[in-house]
């Protein structure tokens, strides 16, 4: 017969109770054996304490589904605006017009504080831009400036958040340091012929859960558009 008065280690009586966490409830007499002090004034009982920790285990769970659903929302959202966008980019008749549309309602649909469009040429393909007030400009596709996107561009797909000083630099000249979040997506497939940016002030306007394919199928859409208005 074993010995009934072996001892045990607290690591196996710990090993024990985690196996077997009802226990107390299924033999109710072994409570009357264990020593239990009051618990000083101001401290809480250890079923009050584990209560806690499930209750802050459901808040951690509650704020994770709602991240969840604000980010669907969101993105559900992003995809309407595009969708409307990329209509009215199909209906520009020229040149100038489709300029104006794409940086006034990117600007206004987005909420965002600046939109930049930078475009690639190379020797034998560069067309007069139209005259307009917006963040428009050309660059050489072999331009040195352009080096701080190589990650990006050889990527070929839209980043949301952060970029670098000399990133905005190139986008947004004198607003560079108040814009401090970006959606930014490269223009056209092999070569790239350009980036589109879309700026805000708030930081965490653009991030990195956000849905990019809606970016992705506007830059295709505007890309197309573009060439039929500047090839005929």
């Amino acid at each position: 017969m074993g010995d009934a008065t072996k001892q045990i280690s607290l690591a196996e009586l710990e090993h024990y109770l985690q196996a077997h966490p009802d226990v107390f409830m299924q033999h109710p007499d072994l409570l009357e054996t264990i020593e239990l002090h009051s618990s000083p004034e101001g401290t809480i009982s250890l079923a009050q304490k584990q209560q806690q920790r499930l209750r802050e285990k459901n808040m951690q769970l509650n704020e994770q589904l709602h991240a969840l659903l604000d980010n669907a929302h969101s993105n559900a959202a992003l995809q309407q605006r595009v969708h409307a966008l990329c209509l009215q980019l199909l209906d520009a008749t020229e040149l100038d017009s489709l300029f104006s549309i794409l940086m006034k309602e990117l600007q206004h649909e987005f909420s965002a504080d600046e939109v930049a469009l930078r475009l690639f040429y190379s020797a034998d393909k560069k067309f007069d831009l139209p005259d307009t007030a917006a963040n428009v400009a050309q660059l050489h596709a072999d331009d040195q400036q352009l080096r701080s996107f190589d990650n990006l561009l050889s990527k070929q797909e839209p980043v949301c958040g952060r970029l670098t000083q000399s990133q905005k630099q190139l986008l947004f000249n004198e607003r560079a340091e108040a814009i401090q979040s970006v959606a930014c997506l490269p223009l056209g497939h092999e070569p790239c012929a350009g980036l589109l940016a879309i700026g805000s002030e708030d930081a965490n306007r653009f991030h990195a859960d956000m849905a990019t394919d809606y970016l992705s199928f506007l830059g295709e859409v505007f890309m197309r558009v573009l060439r039929y208005h500047t090839h005929g």
